[in-house]
């Protein structure tokens, strides 16, 4: 069993490139898809995009998901709008384990095979780690799954009006920013 692990290099910068961009699109993709979420709070809430970013930028996944479903439970009259929601809000989570299966694993290459593994490790009432092949295609797949999750949501929020709309260009605020008090004190 250990000869397995013998020519393992768990050293990240020694993937193969391609590994390394589709692991970068997938991140990225995640990173539209989360804001996307960010977006429909915004929107449900009515409020523009600054103030939706005040509210919704620090909270977990787990957070704007619920806080998406109870906003849009008032919001939207349509029970049809909303099973489409809360289908695309599983979309959505389920996009998110897969983002999360590729970030919180470590990675590794076989020295002589050049082939790519995630190390999978569990500790649910037990430690468990799993040894699991990860070819290109699947990451590759798991960007589009992600990506299209995301922009399913947005096309969501577009044709049902729900979009935030954009913070208004006279919005006097950078005065009062701490820093901007602090030193209005000191003058």
């Amino acid at each position: 069993m250990h000869d397995n692990f013998r020519n393992l290099d768990f050293d990240p910068r020694n993937l193969p490139a391609k590994y390394l961009e589709a692991i970068g699109l997938a991140v990225a993709c995640s990173a539209q898809t989360e804001d996307h979420m960010q977006l429909a709070i915004t929107g449900c809430l009515g409020l523009d995009g600054e103030l939706g970013w005040a509210i919704t930028s620090h909270m977990t996944v787990p957070l704007r998901e619920n806080v998406l479903k109870s906003v849009a439970e008032i919001k939207i009259d349509s029970l049809d709008d909303l099973d489409q929601l809360d289908e695309l809000i599983d979309k959505v989570k389920l996009a998110a384990e897969r983002r999360n299966a590729i970030v919180h694993n470590l990675w590794c290459r076989d020295e002589k095979t050049n082939d790519v593994f995630l190390l999978r490790t569990t500790a649910r009432n037990t430690v468990k780690v799993d040894l699991v092949p990860m070819p290109l295609d699947t990451i590759i797949d798991d960007a589009k799954f992600i990506y299209g999750a995301g922009i399913e949501l947005l096309n969501f929020l577009l044709s049902k009006g729900l979009m935030p709309s954009l913070p208004p260009r006279d919005r006097p605020r950078f005065h009062k920013t701490k820093a901007a008090r602090k030193k209005r004190a000191k003058d």
